[in-house]
């Protein structure tokens, strides 16, 4: 998959993509239990991959491919395994 994401954000619930063509994805924080966990400011601490977001604060990673790809389950990634690929 070609995927080139312009912008991420987060509101109380879910965090988004939006890909250069205009394509806006979403994963439920109540998906992931490090999310559904984590505070408002370790949410809103993310950076972004090539691949996906990470959160260092809770090491947590989601890749752009599962948000926008929705035939396949939601793919959660260690930083680790991305660095040793």
């Amino acid at each position: 998959m070609n995927l080139e994401v312009k912008r991420v954000w987060t509101d109380d619930n879910c965090v988004y993509a939006e890909s250069t063509e205009g394509k806006v994805a979403s994963y439920a924080f109540a998906d992931w239990p490090r999310l559904a966990n984590a505070t408002k400011a370790q949410r809103e601490d993310f950076y972004l991959s090539p691949c996906g977001i990470h959160w260092p604060q809770i090491d947590e990673d989601l890749s752009f491919s599962g948000m926008f790809d929705r035939t396949s389950e939601p793919v959660s990634y260690k930083l680790e395994t991305l660095l040793d690929a």
